[in-house]
């Protein structure tokens, strides 16, 4: 069976952080609130599987910036594997990530970027827990979310975008980030930005 025809599954919480206002313009008018994206995605596999490599259990994330929207192209990425992944489980991961093997939105996100680094390993911190889910790895970034506020009476408010055409997501959990930093090759900080929380199932072709 050749790489190209490597059936895949993957089951995960995804956590998404960028440096658009809560709500994200992206999700409705495809540009982003100021200009460019830049964006911290924390993705924990509950279950899956690449051909006969068992993923259950890995951890990445995502470090993205594109000088405008998206589809525009021209992005810059680094991929982060921790290292209590197999060398098996680290490849196969980071064959779908790149979309080599087809399947959305990797296919699609994978023609929008220039330069990609990694998979870099590293020992990824990550807290699922809804709104209030986070992800660090020590020296190079943090994200932290955090359930978003009513500006006028401070209560915490649940918003939800349910989107049956999502590109990444269709019923995702609407928040903002206390902590957001990323001190790669391409450092950004954006705290008190858009952030949410979603679980998805994704597979190849």
């Amino acid at each position: 069976m050749t790489q190209a025809q490597t059936p895949y599954l993957i089951k995960a919480d995804w956590l998404e952080t960028c440096n658009c206002d809560p709500g994200c313009n992206c999700n409705f008018g495809g540009f982003p609130d100021h200009g460019s994206c830049e964006a911290l995605i924390g993705i924990q596999i509950n279950e899956g599987n690449f051909g006969d490599v068992n993923l259950s259990g890995v951890k990445a994330v995502l470090a993205i910036k594109w000088p405008k929207a998206i589809h525009e192209g021209n992005g810059t990425a680094a991929i982060f594997i921790d290292e209590s992944a197999s060398e098996q489980q680290v490849q196969g991961l980071a064959t779908i990530l790149t979309g080599q093997v087809g399947g959305m939105p990797w296919e699609i996100l994978a023609t929008t970027l220039t330069t990609l680094d990694g998979p870099v390993l590293k020992a990824i911190k990550m807290d699922v827990n809804g709104t209030k889910s986070g992800f660090s790895i020590d020296g190079i970034l943090e994200a932290r979310m955090v359930p978003l506020k009513n500006p006028v009476t401070g209560e915490t408010e649940e918003l939800k975008l349910l989107k049956g055409t999502g590109f990444t997501s269709t019923d995702t959990d609407l928040c903002s980030t206390a902590v957001y930093r990323f001190t790669g090759g391409f450092s950004h900080e954006h705290s008190g930005k858009y952030g949410e929380f979603a679980n998805f199932e994704y597979q190849g072709h």
